[in-house]
C-alpha cells in the first residue's frame, strides 16, 4: 500500500494535485500544503477518495509519481 497526499493549493489551472509519497516525487508540495488521503493500493483509489471528501474540487494526479 502507498501513501498519498493531495496539494492543499491550487495548480495555476485551479487544480489539486494529488502525489503518492511512497515514490519519492521531485515535486512534491511543501509540508504545510500536503493533506494526507491515506494508504491505497492504487492511485485510483486514492483519486476516488479525494473526489469522495472534495466533491466540487478539480483533483489532478502528478503526472510523475501517479503513473
Amino acid at each position: 500500500m502507498d501513501r498519498f497526499i493531495i496539494n492543499s493549493e491550487a495548480q495555476a489551472n485551479g487544480a489539486y494535485e494529488i502525489h503518492n509519497m511512497s515514490k519519492g516525487c521531485e515535486h512534491l508540495p511543501m509540508a504545510k500544503n500536503q493533506n494526507q488521503l491515506g494508504f491505497f493500493a492504487t492511485w485510483d483509489l486514492a483519486l476516488k477518495r479525494a473526489r469522495t471528501n472534495w466533491p466540487r474540487e478539480k483533483i489532478s494526479l502528478c503526472q510523475i509519481c501517479c503513473k
